[in-house]
């Protein structure tokens, strides 16, 4: 069901509902796939992050990215 109040009014979407994530606990998903929980903080890296440390935080992002359904 579309959208037909004005702009800035807030109204109930039973399609989102639990949608939303962080403090509320919800799931996410895209493009079909299973909804997830938050995925966990990755690291940040520094100026002088060795290879391996560089190789872990990607390789978190792109599970990540894959996990919710935006990379195959």
């Amino acid at each position: 069901m579309p959208n037909t109040k004005s702009i800035g009014v807030a109204y109930e979407d039973q399609q989102l509902d639990g949608a939303v994530m962080g403090k509320t606990g919800g799931t996410a998903s895209f493009y079909g796939t299973t909804p997830i929980v938050q995925a966990a903080a990755i690291t940040a890296v520094t100026n002088t992050a060795s290879g391996t440390e560089l190789a872990t935080a990607i390789n978190a992002l792109r599970v990540a990215l894959k996990n919710i359904g935006i990379t195959a």
